[in-house]
């Protein structure tokens, strides 16, 4: 039998009863399947039909769909499959291009049809054809010979113009009996039909029946749904199924397909079949044969197979050979390309002679091959290997690759589902770029907020995470604390061994200390309690007291570090719980309920509370999910209620220390400190397992183990494996030595989570050489981490209990570990999936073969038959996002010269011209831990003082440049000379708030010391120019300014109020570049006393009026007091309009800065207005700068320094804390107040305090 017809009417007649297709809508045998097509097959020729005619089939898939193709089948024509899923172009370019006079199609795809057809095509529905048919005798006769055509089809088309391939009867009928011969294809097997009908691979389907296999329809677009393709294979129970790789992977990771019993074979084709996927196929299916099939559409369908040997499969080559030809087909491999003939080869391209010629050649033998345009090697077994494409093989870095080869190599990256790779040319450059687009494996690489994730989970390069932890969303906005009056409290420097505890907390994913760990010190870890001192009443406690056990809460710094430290965990280290105190009976505290600030260790009166009644001290947290949903989008909740039972536990673990505890008060009514009763204790109520990993735990067998009266219990031989724990934890999770789960069990739903974080908080706080990372905790929503999925799967097997869980994995760390205050620890998580990958494959591969990228995207974009769309994926914006789309631009001045080299140092440049000026910093592979090295070097090399966090707000050498210029070219006429006169060298003096220096004028004519007197005016007085946002940026262009008046030293520095501070920052930077400072003469640095609502405390002057800038120092300190600069609070507008007056007034105008604007262009109409703005605009940026306790122990001066303290003033920024200066300072005490001391009378007491300290 030659042709189709031929081969089904066969069937008919042998197996007239059996079923040959069934579809959601029922089912027909082949007799009935015949005879409806045959019966349509009349109507058509009346029609027209004739061989070599094309007829269009544009059915949905189902009965109607195999009926409609073998109809055209039997009328002898040829049909064109219209897939209703292609887009309209599509079928309008293949109905015209066809030449299909008829298209046979469904009432409820035909009016969409009809605007697609040409003029003069005909659509007509099975109703229609239906009608008497003819003698059986006409019916049944033979309407088309062998070498006529079956039917045409279309190429992908993904790249370039789509060609219609002519298929021959005698092709068709060729691969048909060879996968009925070799593959079993045929009676008592069902062929699951889910490939769009366009594609060649849906043909063999179809036409199933022609060998006796029976059609199991799947339902439309069941080719895109893994899950429905599941149903539709258990549903009919169909024992053969073929699908791309990329398909086959979906399958696998259902989880679902060992539920396919029925399945005798799975066929593989379309793409490169991987060794890992052939072994997880084969390993999912025990029962089932897979065969990995290959041919292009002009070879009819597959020109070859392999069967996969079971054995051998997870040990061959990355990619399953294409093996040997079908039936009489022939394999030549001619200059390395695969070159095909025999029987199925088509007999060319529909109206394409020039491509026809082109592709089909004939030997000088007269054999005739098609060129495939594959690559492929003859293996030694006689199987062929496929190499790739011609089409994709580029010359890349001197050699040339294969980019399938390099796809193949990045698909055997345990993370990755599928992969692609593109080359991508560099704009700057014109050099070419690999980059390796990959869709992960969630069964092996979990992700945060797994199915609905953001970008920063896949890769690290937008560094959205970072900037969230340096924003401090978590804190109240200082809007938010305008005019609230505020309490200092004691204990803002922590004592050594404070700070040594708190950076020893840290989440180590590394664990360099000795091991294995012993079962005995692992459990006395896990029952140790913390042991109090004593039983302290809450009466006795002060505002000392409570400074001290609040600084633990707060932040830590060290300069190794760009984030700040905290001694208690949050989950991404977001930092997003509030603290808020209520208290009653604490000496030096009002009653009150108050916000906790942890940046600046002070407390904010929220609600005055009745002194009447008991001491009390009660902690209320308050979780902020919206600071969580900046970075997480799954399990908000959790994380915050984690997080609060971190603090919790940082609480419990600090308190019995000072013979107090904290004691819950139940859901919602915070946790109260009581004294400490051994007694009253009552710890997280939870389940502990603990599991070795590998030999970390001597003695330990793998498996559960959990903790009952003192010993580790056996319960589960299972582990949360590798696989279960978030991707970029999972090397972390090669290095630990075993893992613990916390499973809660209290009654109590409202603490479970918070009791998971007290355990984790109490075993980082235990300081016995060990340490943790989380690892995955469970979910209340029903999005739970994998690690939490595995444990309640083990506990359930095992018979126990299971609830809210808390997964971590831990180790011994080092002494070096401990003590260190960098970001070591903090290096995993500065790189994502993507450039982890990218790492491992530059381990793997040869250096040409490594992607310059790796782009993590959700889902490849695929074509409509499942394949990878590489051209959608070349338009991606991902895909371009990290070429450079600007020119390279070399450095243009001194500055960025210098700066240039700092960059390509600390960022590995080979060469210092590959620096362009415009280049991002961490778009250029920079990181937190380059970032203190750069921004160190860039500080030594410019006398700088540059903060790390500079690198978010000026990420390229430009902009870098611009800062560091502008701090050292701030033009001459802000060094204003106030006094000529002098031989020796000159005094520099700066202003108070706002910078402006004609109130020193007094000063500079009276001083009389034979001395030039200079004022530094604030860089933001002159037009054009814009406040420094930091002291230290102030300083560093003002000492700039100073060195090119007074090239080397001895300097004498003086400031007043608010100038002392930038005086002392700037004797700080001329010292730490090797000058020597004379004198630092620092006068009222201290802040004027002002009430919450704008008068004068004891000291502040009520003289008259002055010139602009009488005052201030930035900052009211005080219980009353406030440290941010709003209209809306009357303290601020006081301070503020001193500036202007040199007084303390009341009455001021508050809420609106125009109209306070206004009132002082009409109280001082010699101010020209446009100066009154720009000096407000210099108070509001300064008004509450200050130095943490941290940065003035890193400040020490060696220089002599004098204090000249106002009367009435509050404690200066220097008398917080000790250690800044080598030796003790001088304090000279003034009758004069903050004010007065600058103008006649007072000011002739000043003079001469100054003149007898310079010994005149």
């Amino acid at each position: 039998m030659s042709t189709l017809d031929q081969l089904l009417r066969h069937q008919a007649a042998v197996r007239p009863h059996a079923t040959a297709v069934v579809a959601a809508e029922g089912a027909l045998t082949f007799a009935e399947l015949y005879g409806r097509a045959a019966a349509l097959a009349a109507g058509l020729r009346a029609l027209g039909a004739a061989p070599d005619a094309r007829i269009g089939v544009h059915v949905e898939p189902g009965l109607d769909l195999v009926v409609g193709v073998w109809a055209v089948v039997l009328s002898g024509a040829a049909y064109l499959p219209l897939s209703p899923e292609y887009p309209e172009e599509r079928i309008r370019a293949m109905v015209e291009d066809g030449g299909a006079a008829v298209v046979l199609t469904q009432p409820g795809l035909r009016d969409r049809l009809a605007g697609l057809v040409p003029p003069g095509t005909r659509t007509v529905t099975p109703a229609e054809l239906t009608g008497p048919a003819g003698p059986a005798e006409k019916r049944d006769a033979p309407a088309a010979g062998a070498e006529d055509l079956a039917y045409v089809i279309y190429t992908s088309g993904s790249t370039g113009r789509p060609k219609g391939v002519m298929i021959e009867h005698r092709s068709i009928v060729a691969q048909m009996e060879w996968m009925a011969r070799a593959h079993g294809l045929g009676p008592g097997e069902t062929v699951v039909q889910k490939t769009p009908m366009s594609f060649d691979a849906a043909q063999w389907e179809i036409l199933a029946p022609a060998v006796g296999a029976r059609v199991a329809a799947g339902p439309p677009g069941v080719h895109r749904d893994p899950e429905a393709l599941i149903d539709t294979v258990v549903r009919y129970g169909a024992t053969l199924l073929q699908g791309v790789p990329t398909l086959l992977q979906a399958l696998v990771d259902t989880e679902r397909l060992p539920s396919c019993t029925s399945l005798r074979r799975v066929y593989s084709g379309g793409e490169v079949l991987s060794r890992n996927l052939a072994a997880a196929l084969l390993a999912e299916l025990p029962g089932a044969e897979l065969v990995n099939l290959y041919g292009p559409t002009e070879c009819t369908i597959n020109a070859s197979s392999h069967t996969v040997d079971r054995a051998a499969a997870a040990a061959g080559p990355a990619a399953v050979p294409i093996g040997r030809p079908a039936g009489d087909t022939v394999f030549r491999i001619l200059d390395g390309e695969l070159c095909l003939g025999g029987t199925q080869v088509a007999r060319g391209y529909l109206g394409r002679p020039d491509l026809t010629r082109e592709r089909f050649i004939t030997t000088a033998d007269g054999e005739r091959l098609y060129r495939t345009g594959d690559l492929a090697a003859w293996n030694d077994d006689g199987t062929v290997q496929f190499l790739g494409r011609a089409d994709n093989q580029v010359k890349l870095r001197g050699y040339r690759v294969e980019l399938d080869e390099i796809a193949l190599a990045v698909e055997d990256h345990d993370w990755v589902r599928s992969a692609a790779v593109l080359v991508r040319d560099e704009p700057r450059t014109g050099f070419q770029n690999l980059v390796a687009c990959v869709e992960l494996s969630p069964k092996e690489a979990a992700l945060m907020d797994q199915g609905r994730h953001g970008a920063h989970h896949r890769s690290k390069e937008s560094r959205l995470q970072v900037r969230a932890q340096l924003s401090h969303a978590g804190t109240v906005p200082d809007r938010e604390l305008a005019g609230r009056p505020s309490l200092a409290l004691p204990g803002g420097t922590p004592d050594e061994a404070t700070r040594r505890a708190v950076f020893a907390r840290k989440t180590y994913r590394f664990y360099d200390g000795p091991g294995p760990v012993t079962p005995d010190a692992l459990l006395a870890v896990l029952t140790r309690r913390p042991e109090g001192v004593g039983s302290r009443s809450v009466a006795s406690l002060t505002a000392a007291d409570l400074g001290e056990i609040l600084r633990w809460t707060g932040r830590f710094e060290s300069e190794e570090r760009l984030l700040p430290k905290y001694a208690y965990a949050s989950p991404g280290a977001l930092y997003a719980t509030r603290l808020h105190v209520t208290a009653r009976g604490i000496a030096g505290v009002d009653p009150g309920t108050y916000y906790y600030h942890p940046l600046r260790h002070r407390l904010y009166l929220r609600e005055r509370l009745d002194p009447a009644g008991g001491p009390l001290l009660r902690i209320d947290l308050e979780g902020r999910p919206e600071v969580i949903e900046t970075v997480y989008r799954s399990n908000v909740r959790e994380v915050l209620e984690i997080e609060a039972g971190h603090l919790v536990g940082l609480l419990e673990e600090i308190l019995p220390a000072r013979g107090l505890d904290l004691r819950s008060r139940g859901e919602g009514r915070g946790w109260e400190i009581v004294p400490y009763d051994p007694d009253g204790r009552h710890g997280p109520e939870a389940d502990l397992y603990v599991q070795p990993q590998g030999a970390g735990i001597e003695g330990l067998a793998p498996g559960q183990h959990l903790l009952a009266d003192g010993r580790l219990v056996p319960v589960s031989p299972g582990l949360v494996e590798k696989k279960h724990v978030i991707a970029i934890n999972q090397a972390v999770y090669e290095r630990a030595r075993f893992g613990i789960t916390a499973v809660s069990r209290t009654p109590e739903t409202w603490r479970a989570y918070i009791d998971l974080g007290r355990i984790l908080q109490r075993l980082q706080l235990a300081g016995d050489g060990l340490g943790y990372m989380s690892s995955g905790y469970s979910s209340r929503s029903g999005e739970p981490l994998p690690a939490a999925r595995r444990i309640d799967d083990l506990l359930t097997a095992a018979g126990r209990p299971t609830g809210p869980s808390y997964f971590f994995v831990g180790g011994p760390v080092s002494e070096e570990q401990r003590l260190g205050e960098g970001m070591y620890e903090d290096t995993v998580h500065m790189k994502g999936p993507a450039e982890l990958i990218r790492d491992d494959l530059a381990r793997r591969l040869p250096d040409y073969m490594v992607p310059n990228r790796v782009v993590v995207l959700d889902r490849l974009p695929l074509t409509a038959n499942g394949k990878v769309d590489t051209k959608a994926l070349g338009e991606l914006a991902l895909v371009h996002s990290g070429l450079h789309g600007r020119p390279h631009v070399p450095p243009r001045t001194p500055t960025e010269t210098r700066l240039a080299a700092i960059w390509a140092k600390a960022l590995g440049y080979e060469e210092e011209s590959a620096v362009s000026v415009e280049d991002d910093f961490f778009e250029s592979g920079g990181n937190s831990l380059i970032a203190v090295t750069l921004i160190g070097r860039v500080n030594r090399e410019f006398g700088a003082s540059l903060p790390l966090q500079i690198l978010f707000d000026a990420p390229t050498v430009a902009r870098l440049a611009h800062r560091l210029d502008r701090a050292a070219t701030a033009p001459a006429s802000r060094l204003v000379r106030l006094h000529a006169a002098g031989s020796q060298a000159p005094v520099f003096c700066w202003p108070g708030l706002g910078g402006y220096t004609m109130n020193l004028r007094h000063l500079a004519e009276e001083i009389g010391i034979d001395r030039p007197f200079y004022g530094i005016q604030a860089h933001g007085i002159n037009r054009g120019e814009e406040p420094h946002p930091t002291i230290r940026e102030m300083a560093a262009a003002d000492v700039a300014m100073i060195r090119r008046r007074q090239p080397t030293g001895p300097y004498t520095l003086w400031g007043y109020s608010f100038g002392a501070r930038v005086a002392f920052e700037s004797a700080h930077l001329l010292e730490a570049a090797g000058e020597q400072v004379e004198h630092l003469f620092l006068i009222a640095p201290g802040s004027p006393k002002v009430r919450a609502d704008g008068t004068a405390g004891a000291g502040g002057s009520g003289g008259s009026g002055g010139s602009a800038d009488s005052g201030g120092s930035g900052g009211v300190a005080g219980v009353s007091g406030t440290s941010v600069a709003s209209y809306d609070d009357p303290a601020f507008v006081t301070i503020l309009h001193s500036v202007f007056s040199g007084t303390l007034e009341t009455g001021l105008p508050t809420g609106d800065r125009d109209a306070f604007l206004a009132h002082v262009a009409g109280r001082f109409p010699a101010l020209d207005p446009e100066l009154i703005a720009r000096i407000t605009a210099i108070v509001e940026e300064t008004f509450d700068f200050t130095y943490t306790f941290k940065e003035l122990r890193d400040r020490q001066v060696s220089c002599p320094v004098t204090v000249f303290k106002a009367r009435g003033d509050d404690y200066s920024f220097l008398e917080s804390t000790g250690g800044w200066s080598v030796r003790p300072p001088t304090v000279v005490d003034l009758a004069a107040d903050h004010y007065s001391l600058l103008r006649q009378p007072d000011l002739r007491e000043l003079v001469k305090k100054i003149r007898y300290r310079l010994g005149q």
